[in-house]
């Protein structure tokens, strides 16, 4: 189904909370995942919303500031459960996941706004660097789009149109240029396709527009669980039987099993092909069915609640077999 329209709603950043503090009193964030997830209709029930982090007219302001303190101070209380929370208190948590989160807000997700758009917080976690991310699921959207313009099961091309990293969504939906897509079926070469300095998500993936916030934006390949995901660890994190193609630009841990019907599909070629782990370099990313699960029984790594899954069940993700 690579050539049908799907929701975008499922795409995904790692905002890093480095415990460096911009101007006395914000934090950079280096890493922003995007994804959908609410509906309109329980983010309010749902959520406790900390509001828009960033600071009314920041790409203009000669200060340097971007980020509020009061919703920053909020986002902290909020991830450690006290009052009056500083980065160093964040810092200290270690790995949470949004049940963790949960947990600490009356079993309530945590919601905030950036760039115009509300996203939900998932995982929180520490980079190669040692810093803290908090990655963020884009938590409603209706944008349709292909995963390929064309679709075919065998994975004997040098471009399969099930492989993320060639996808006409991950280079045209989510503004990455990069290497381009393949563009037909059989094709050696790849399509490029221009960023575009007006696109929505223009500021999270180009750092030379106005406002822009990649520098605050950590990229998948400094976070080890991105590199090593498997759908095969089973329990909360997976139950498909199969390790899944496009989730870890690594070598997927545990117990590996590609499915494979004979010399027509055989998922363990894709990681073998020329820009396979391309997506790793990306500032937003569609998420994998190992970090979103299915439901509140197989979570995931995020352990997400269906509030916050409930926008995605027609939306692609990175991981899984299209054709």
């Amino acid at each position: 189904m690579s050539n049908r329209y799907r929701l975008i709603t499922g795409l995904s950043a790692a905002i890093v909370i480095v415990a460096v503090l911009l101007c006395c009193c914000f934090i950079s964030f280096n890493n922003i995942s995007d994804v959908f997830a609410f509906t309109t209709s329980n983010i309010n029930s749902g959520a406790v919303d900390v509001g828009d982090i960033l600071l009314e007219g920041y790409a203009d302001r000669a200060d340097g500031k971007v980020f509020y303190k009061e919703q920053m101070t909020a986002l902290y209380e909020k991830l450690t459960g006290k009052t009056g929370a500083e980065i160093g208190d964040v810092d200290a948590l270690g790995t949470l996941t949004a049940a963790d989160i949960r947990a600490k807000n009356g079993n309530k997700d945590i919601v905030l706004t950036m760039d115009g758009q509300k996203w939900t917080v998932t995982h929180l976690t520490k980079d190669n660097s040692g810093n803290t991310i908090a990655t963020l699921w884009l938590d409603d959207a209706s944008d349709m789009h292909q995963w390929n313009k064309w679709a075919d099961v065998a994975t004997t091309y040098a471009y399969p149109s099930n492989m993320y990293s060639t996808s006409f969504v991950r280079a045209d939906a989510l503004n990455s240029g990069g290497n381009g897509y393949v563009a037909k079926r059989g094709a050696t070469s790849l399509t490029k396709v221009a960023q575009k300095a007006d696109h929505k998500y223009a500021r999270l993936t180009m750092p030379d527009v106005n406002g822009s916030l990649t520098d605050f934006i950590v990229k998948p390949s400094a976070v080890v669980y991105q590199g090593t995901e498997n759908n095969m660890v089973g329990g909360t994190v997976g139950n498909i039987g199969y390790t899944l193609p496009n989730e870890a630009y690594g070598t997927p841990s545990g117990t590996v099993k590609w499915y494979s019907n004979g010399s027509i599909i055989n998922m363990s070629t894709l990681s073998s092909k020329e820009g396979y782990a391309a997506w790793k370099d990306d500032y937003i990313w569609l998420p994998s069915a190992t970090e979103t699960g299915s439901d509140e029984t197989t979570n995931g790594i995020w352990a997400l609640s269906d509030n916050q899954r409930s926008n995605s069940t027609n939306s692609w993700l990175r991981s899984g077999y299209y054709y």
